[in-house]
């Protein structure tokens, strides 16, 4: 494998391995007998182009996150939606279907309340206008708010929307000290270049109407041998940016032969899929602390 430093890794060393494999597309089909599809992670590992080792970046760490957005639904809202059904199954035109639902709504707010019908009436008949007005005009439109003063309950309740994916930023600062190691450094930085890009000329491109897809990464937090014990496991990855700094101490400088002295090396990766709770019952989640 390709390596910085270029030094030999013993069973106590901690390291990150970054393993390049073309990418294999999801298609459709579905898995373990159920409606879901098969996601990249659930794909076998193809043929390893390339296996690169690099030192444990600055700053690791890892982070969750969950999709959730607060909800509002008022009572008039929630008895329409509920009296809809009824009011979807009354025979005759849509003003029939339309009064039948209204009827339903009004017997139910009156019977809930015991008040007065008619402020009770008023109020649903502006609630259910506005609604009518701001489908219509695509307008925000309040009128219970204008005529009456009051403010109708809106019931608030945080929701789960979805799952969420993560983004991982590396850094490593690269100072070469023998004419081997930058040459190591030179083919490192090429083959990450060439492996994030897209194919044009592919074997599926038929001539120039498509591109082919990048390589995909597998990343693993190494100790010697086996996977790190105790850091975050990855799903495989899309590298999504790359930057390299040529003058990583500010001022340029190389040696005689061209190599720079010091210099930068920043990769941004995205996981291809996100990550569930059955994640983490698996062998590629790791005996440290999951994904």
């Amino acid at each position: 494998p390709l390596r910085y430093p270029y030094a030999k890794i013993d069973e106590y060393d901690d390291y990150m391995r970054l393993e390049v494999v073309a990418f294999t597309p999801p298609g459709l089909e579905r898995a373990d007998d159920s409606l879901r599809l098969k996601t990249s992670d659930e794909i076998a590992k193809k043929d390893i182009n390339y296996t690169i080792l690099l030192p444990v970046p600055q700053g690791v760490q890892d982070g969750r996150s969950a999709a959730w957005s607060m909800s509002e639904m008022d009572p008039v809202t929630a008895l329409v939606a509920s009296a809809a059904g009824a009011g979807l199954n009354a025979e005759g035109s849509l003003a029939n279907m339309v009064g039948t639902t209204f009827s339903e709504v009004v017997g139910q707010v009156n019977t809930a309340l015991e008040t007065d019908r008619a402020t009770v009436g008023n109020l649903i008949t502006g609630q259910v206008a506005s609604m009518v007005a701001s489908a219509v005009t695509g307008e925000n439109i309040d009128l219970v708010a204008r005529e009456t003063g009051l403010r109708i309950n809106k019931n608030q309740q945080l929701l789960f929307t979805g799952v969420t994916g993560r983004d991982f930023n590396f850094g490593w600062d690269i100072v070469s000290r023998s004419r081997k190691e930058a040459q190591q450094v030179k083919v490192i930085i090429r083959i990450l270049k060439q492996a994030m890009s897209a194919q044009r000329g592919g074997t599926k491109t038929v001539k120039g109407l498509f591109i082919q897809s990048p390589d995909i990464f597998y990343l693993t937090y190494m100790k010697g041998k086996e996977q790190h014990p105790f850091l975050n496991a990855f799903k495989p990855c899309a590298l999504t940016n790359m930057a390299v700094n040529y003058t990583g101490s500010g001022t340029y400088a190389t040696y005689h032969d061209g190599n720079p002295v010091h210099l930068n090396l920043s990769l941004n990766f995205r996981e291809l899929t996100p990550i569930y709770r059955e994640d983490y019952f698996k062998e590629e989640s790791g005996e440290g602390v999951g994904y």
